[in-house]
Order: C-alpha cells, then sequence, then structure tokens
C-alpha cells in the first residue's frame, strides 16, 4: 500500500492501435470511388486491465474506495484488430 492507504496501482497506460471498419450509406455512382475507401486506423489511451489470444481490455477511468480499486468506461477489442499496443510513461 502507498503512504496515506491507498494501494499500488498496478495497470500500465497504453496506447492501443486499432483498425476498424468503414460503413457508407452513400449510392456510388463511380465504382472508382468504392475502389479507393479503406478502413480506419483508431488509437486509443487507457490502462490495459487484460490481453490473451482472444481479446484485450483496457479501461480509462479509476477511483479507490478506502482499499478497492473501481474502474469504468471498460473496452474490449477482438485481439484481431489490434495492431499495436505501446506502453506509455
Amino acid at each position: 500500500m502507498k503512504p496515506g492507504g491507498t494501494p499500488k496501482f498496478k495497470y500500465k497506460r497504453v496506447k492501443i492501435i486499432w483498425q476498424d471498419i468503414l460503413n457508407d450509406n452513400s449510392w456510388f455512382d463511380s465504382l472508382d470511388d468504392v475502389s479507393k475507401m479503406n478502413f480506419a486506423w483508431c488509437e486509443d489511451i487507457g490502462y490495459l486491465f487484460s490481453k490473451d489470444t482472444k481479446t484485450v481490455k483496457i479501461f480509462t477511468s479509476f477511483n479507490y474506495d478506502g482499499d478497492k480499486l473501481n474502474i469504468g468506461n471498460v473496452t474490449v477489442y477482438p485481439r484481431s484488430v489490434v495492431k499495436k499496443i505501446e506502453v506509455l510513461k
């Protein structure tokens, strides 16, 4: 426990770089416009809760109730869309 009663925070702050789908409900007169479309590269920053072969989980909010950690704003990514996990300082 840290001085003052708060336990040591064990989660690393990370940047997740991941790929997201692109969906456009427009009608396209030019198939060239469709050919130019691509998926989106996205970045999220949070605290790494867990990762395994199927998922990566982060959270962005937390507080302590005494010595009990509470977390919020959890995001779960399919491992297949996560391209990089960068540990931040």
